[in-house]
């Protein structure tokens, strides 16, 4: 089947109200959307990718917003689910607190099953992109992600995923599992050395790590690391460090791992080295974390070749 698609991305998609100031002084919110896979997925649709949004929406007051917002992005939007459910919420503040709050619960995004999937969508892209967020959401979820993705292998389509373990709503046990359930059949893996890696497996050693993962066949392994601020990225038997590109002047932090993990793949599917593709992934997120945190405000290519 012809590759029309360069991504399809599987996860939720959350209302966003969000704040400069703290919860407890703020008189007013802005309404956005996000999650950490719609993202990932405008992130590598500004640079230049066709990327597709497998999810579901809440058929309430706010269902056409987010459709109207996902289609302004340019993602393709043809295959989303309309759920009789609410849609998801979370309010976060970038003030000095960076409070956040979720409302997940019996929520549309929930309710995504491997039977609502229409199989030649799948094999219509060149890369199929989830988390482990994705997975936690509910059985269903959980059960999708692992089907798509040992469809994709049988199908020769490349997979990435990142764990994107948070304590606030998973429990490192189940993280580590949805992981563990599906890492033979998973190409690119983005990692936390703070936030995954010692949590889930107590591992430090960037060469432990790499070659831990690289006995499940994992061909490119992608390491954050807050203390070396920078990334550690591995493929072919090499492993190099990306320093971050925005050391300074950072607003918040919030979604920078999903803006690099969405660039990187973009630039991958552009041709470029995994080496490469962590520079300018690295560059996009370092741009974006130096703005106010809105979706709307990831970098193009276009920002990018003009810095």
């Amino acid at each position: 089947m012809e590759k029309v698609l360069d991504i399809i991305a599987i996860g939720e998609c959350l209302l966003e109200l969000s704040t400069n100031a703290p919860f407890e002084t703020t008189e007013s919110f802005n309404l956005s959307y996000g999650g950490d896979v719609v993202t990932s997925a405008v992130a590598a649709k500004r640079l230049g990718s066709n990327v597709g949004i497998l999810t579901s929406i809440g058929e309430d007051h706010f269902k056409n917003i987010l459709i109207e917002r996902l289609n302004y992005q340019g993602l393709d939007i043809s295959n989303i689910k309309i759920s009789n459910e609410k849609n998801g919420l979370y309010l976060c503040s970038h003030s000095d607190k960076k409070q956040l709050i979720t409302y997940r619960r019996r929520v549309a995004s929930n309710y995504l099953a491997f039977e609502d999937l229409n199989l030649d969508y799948i094999l219509s892209t060149r890369t199929i992109y989830s988390t482990g967020i994705t997975q936690s959401l509910s059985m269903q979820s959980n059960q999708l992600v692992k089907k798509v993705y040992q469809f994709a292998r049988e199908n020769e389509i490349m997979t990435a995923y990142d764990p994107n373990y948070s304590s606030s709503f998973m429990t490192t046990y189940d993280t580590k599992e949805y992981l563990e359930d599906i890492i033979e059949n998973i190409d690119i893996l983005f990692l936390s050395l703070k936030n995954d890696v010692e949590v889930l497996y107590n591992l430090t050693s960037i060469e432990k790590i790499v070659n831990y993962f690289t006995d499940y066949g994992v061909k490119i392994i992608v390491v954050k690391s807050h203390l070396e601020n920078g990334y550690y990225i591995h493929h072919n038997g090499k492993t190099e460090f990306s320093p971050f590109y925005n050391e300074q002047n950072v607003i918040h932090t919030m979604g920078s791992g999903d803006v690099f993990n969405g660039g990187f793949l973009s630039a991958i599917n552009s041709g470029y080295t995994p080496f490469e593709a962590a520079k300018i992934a690295a560059k996009q997120a370092g741009i974006y974390i130096d703005r106010l945190g809105l979706i709307n405000n990831i970098p193009t290519s276009e920002e990018l070749s003009r810095l």
